[in-house]
């Protein structure tokens, strides 16, 4: 399926199906739960009981968080990229669309597959969709903080919290 949008962009490049390659080959939520094998920047600290990252992954707090650092993406563009942040609606419908037919759905079958309760992939749809609003923006030196977390579903695990003030906290991963 093409990536389009409602309408033309005039300030933004469109992403292309090769900017998802990436995650469209992730085995989803294989190693959670299993010791964390991916060296990252940021400190890993790993959640050892699924009832526990459930909790965390469904809470205020991670929830909040991660509006959070959304907010200071959308809240960056406003300020310094006024012409580029008027398309944020439309590159975002976009993308979602793109990855509701694809992403989206492979990870939603490898959560059932797994033991893994339904109610924490809103969780990795928000981690997603908010990666790829970074990839959009990237070429803007914007703040990340998504693509922080990719390295850890690419591993196999899920993201469920910080711990601590970014960036020098630690992400939670089961």
């Amino acid at each position: 399926m093409p990536l389009e949008y409602n309408k033309p962009l005039r300030y933004l490049k469109p992403l292309k199906t090769e900017n998802f390659t990436d995650l469209e080959k992730i085995d989803w939520f294989c190693n959670c739960g299993n010791n964390i094998g991916v060296s990252h920047q940021h400190n890993l600290k790993k959640i050892k009981s699924l009832h526990k990252a459930v909790v965390l992954c469904n809470s205020m707090e991670w929830e909040n968080f991660q509006l959070e650092k959304r907010n200071e993406l959308t809240s960056f563009l406003n300020r310094t990229r006024r012409n580029e942040s008027t398309e944020w609606h439309t590159i975002t419908s976009g993308i979602k669309n793109y990855l509701n037919n694809g992403i989206f759905q492979s990870a939603r079958e490898k959560l059932k597959q797994s033991d893994l309760p339904d109610s924490i992939f809103a969780s990795v749809e928000w981690d997603i969709l908010s990666y790829y609003q970074e990839i959009a923006y990237e070429k803007y030196n914007i703040p990340t903080f998504y693509s922080h977390l990719i390295p850890i579903y690419k591993n196999g695990h899920i993201p469920c919290g910080y711990e601590g003030v970014f960036p020098n906290g630690t992400i939670l991963v089961y």
